[in-house]
């Protein structure tokens, strides 16, 4: 029989001789100058992953006779959050040179460090490395930046998380590092909240860590320090507390593990003071600037109805939520739409958190690894400590004091979700490692497992989504990872979990060229033809079409905002009558209307209001683009629309509105616009459910 030592070396021949492991460890080897090579061929093909081109069904005619610029996947729709909102700001940060208050948003313009982190020219930026490429490639490769410096940082950090997490197991750690980076739950949020901060939270931890672990090495303790100040500036920036302050935990929870493992050879000594503080002083004098530049906005923010002062309760997660992530596989290929949510919603991380809670009882009282065990007990009580929260909820005042009321029970699943990755990584590599629990054991558990995931499947709106051939697979596929774990079946466990990994978040975003799909628009091109001539015009665009018109470099009166403009809506709502509907996060839907003006809520994050023409004159709109008649008011002889543009395939028209010398308008008893084929009323309902809010 081959001892261990034996069965080592005959691997170890075995690995040199294979041409494929060969090739792996290759990569392993030089990933950071492959990184590198990818990020610069990515810049210069000008490529990235965003679904702008959702665009060409509301604005379809382009001048360059392209029908997309898709060139792999497909766009998302349900990503609003990233097509209609945050490119669009970082395109109209682009066109207005980048500054912290962006004035082409309605009257007092908009701060755009709080508006998803967008690129600005100012000491902030230290925090948002995703958005150096704006500030020196231009608008189209800028993005391109984004999307390649974000995609492959996050392998990279994650790689080196899960060498932390398994003793440098080097196959399992580049697993690890798609298994994170492609898990759906990143890839569907990828430019929002959670691509962010589990960006920031990764790169803080593993810095950290090499911190205390190579603390005899003075220059690598230097940019460790430079990674937390850069990252840790981003953490804060980011302003989403639903997800920032369980990351918080977690990270406060793996310093803790950390020095609790390196306790005996940590030794501080005189380079640690003016390197901890300097690095946390510059965190500090960057975070007090930005507050001292920004405090209007953050309080405008934070007293908004929704979300600045929503108030979470926790718990009320069923079980089958645990297992959302068996749906994973099929996200990017159909459509979730059952009791109002969506793709995004759903898509979570493939773990093993209810397995490791069984196996701990064998984890704990083995007698090897002892000092590894400190990491992953760390985790361990991060994610008992958010399934407490999501599943049962604390006692309100509890969860004041620890600040969960900021994290509903479905955001924190997100948070749970990342956690449980990292502890299913450690626990994979130590019971390989160092566990040994018999057979009848393992199938108990295995058994266990699955019944717990075919319930869920059966027994939540999973069922409704799934037919019973793809429930079966479902399972089937499972129940060879979990068997293939268990029983140290390494290469199938490997092979079979890249697939599911693979599969489930590679086809999430698209592959694009350029940014055509805004800028080589027709109606774009007339817009920014008439800006040139009157750059300092208002504009109103009705529809859908509200955050579009930024994206140019337009100034619009409607748009989407992150906290409101109360001098704008105040000129129009002089009693604050309908201050509960505007004073939030708002995609701001807009029409013209003979009628008085007035708001309506249509979601939490969406109001639509009809503005009528004497306030249309004291809000100073000039130029209005809708795909409705509006010539048809111009017979009332007091609102004057002169189409200068359209229609065009889409119907959309520019207007310039002009008055009448008189002060009064007539009055009317309905809404002329119409009394042609074209007749078309102003719509109240709100546009597409792009996404289920919570």
């Amino acid at each position: 029989m081959e001892t261990r030592a034996q069965k080592r070396a005959n691997e170890e021949a075995y690995e040199r001789t294979n041409p494929f492991k060969w090739m792996i460890d290759q990569i392993i080897r030089f990933r950071y100058l492959i990184g590198l090579i990818f990020l610069i061929l990515i810049v210069a093909l000008n490529l990235n992953g965003s679904s702008i081109g959702s665009w060409d069904k509301i604005v379809s005619e382009r001048s360059d006779n392209k029908t997309s610029d898709v060139i792999f996947g497909e766009n998302r729709e349900v990503r609003s959050d990233e097509w209609m909102v945050q490119t669009p700001f970082y395109f109209s940060q682009a066109e207005s040179d980048y500054p912290v208050v962006n004035k082409q948003y309605g009257k007092e313009g908009q701060n755009m460090i709080i508006a998803y982190n967008s690129p600005v020219k100012d000491w902030t930026v230290i925090g948002k490395p995703f958005n150096w490429g704006f500030l020196f490639l231009g608008k189209e490769r800028g993005l391109s930046f984004y999307w390649g410096f974000k995609i492959i940082g996050m392998l990279l950090l994650s790689f080196e998380m899960v060498m932390i997490l398994t003793k440098r197991n080097k196959y399992l750690s580049l697993l690890g590092s798609f298994w994170l980076t492609f898990s759906p739950a990143i890839q569907w949020w990828f430019m929002q909240h959670v691509g962010d901060l589990i960006f920031f939270t990764l790169a803080i931890m593993v810095a950290s860590y090499h911190y205390i672990a190579n603390h005899e090495k003075k220059l690598l303790r230097l940019f460790m320090m430079g990674l937390i100040v850069i990252n840790g500036i981003g953490f804060v920036l980011v302003l989403y507390p639903a997800h920032q302050v369980p990351l918080v935990y977690l990270i406060v929870f793996w310093l803790l593990g950390t020095l609790i493992h390196f306790r005996k050879e940590l030794v501080l000594d005189i380079w640690d003071l003016p390197i901890i503080i300097g690095g946390l002083g510059i965190i500090g004098i960057v975070l007090f600037h930005f507050y001292n530049t920004s405090k209007d906005a953050i309080d405008a923010t934070l007293n908004t109805i929704y979300p600045g002062r929503r108030e979470a309760s926790g718990g009320g997660r069923p079980p089958s939520d645990y297992f959302y992530f068996l749906t994973n596989w099929k996200l990017p290929f159909a459509d979730f739409k059952f009791h109002g949510t969506n793709n995004g919603e759903v898509a979570s991380y493939f773990n093993f958190f209810p397995l490791t809670v069984l196996l701990s009882p064998f984890i704990i009282f083995t007698k090897q690894g002892k000092e590894e065990k400190y990491l992953g007990a760390i985790l361990g009580l991060f994610c008992c400590f958010m399934f407490g929260w999501t599943f049962f909820g604390y006692s309100h005042s509890i969860a004041k004091v620890l600040m969960l009321t900021y994290v509903t029970s479905t955001r924190g699943l997100v948070t749970l979700g990342f956690g449980s990755v990292l502890l299913s990584l450690w626990m994979i590599h130590f019971i390989w490692e160092y566990v040994r629990v018999p057979g009848w054991v393992k199938l108990i558990f295995l058994g266990l497992i699955l019944a717990l995931a075919n319930h869920s499947l059966v027994t939540s709106v999973m069922g409704l989504y799934f037919n019973r051939f793809e429930m079966l697979m479902t399972l089937i596929v499972f129940a060879l990872i979990l068997f293939s774990l268990l029983f140290k079946l390494k290469k199938i466990f490997l092979l079979t979990m890249s697939l599911v990994v693979l599969a489930s978040g590679i086809f999430v975003n698209p592959v694009v060229h350029g940014t055509g799909a805004i800028d080589k628009k027709t109606l774009a091109e007339e817009i920014v033809r008439i800006k040139k001539e009157d750059p300092e015009a208002v504009w109103l665009s009705e529809g859908d079409l509200y955050n579009f018109t930024p994206a140019l470099g337009v100034n619009t009166i409607n748009s989407v905002r992150f906290y409101p403009d109360m001098k704008l809506w105040h000129k129009i709502d002089p009693k604050h009558k309908h201050e509960k509907i505007y004073n939030r996060y708002a995609h701001t839907r807009a029409f013209i209307t003979a009628d008085k003006t007035k708001f309506y809520l249509d979601r939490p994050d969406n109001f639509t209001v009809n503005i009528n023409f004497t306030d249309c004159k004291k809000l100073g709109i000039k130029y209005v683009i809708s795909n409705r008649p509006l010539q048809d008011y111009n017979p009332l002889n007091y609102a004057q629309f002169e189409q200068i543009y359209g229609p065009d395939e889409d119907k959309w028209s520019i207007y310039q509105l002009s008055f009448t010398s008189g002060d009064t308008q007539a009055t009317i008893t309905e809404d002329p616009v119409g009394g042609t084929e074209d007749y078309q009323e102003i719509p109240q309902q709100a546009p597409n459910d792009y996404e289920y809010i919570n």
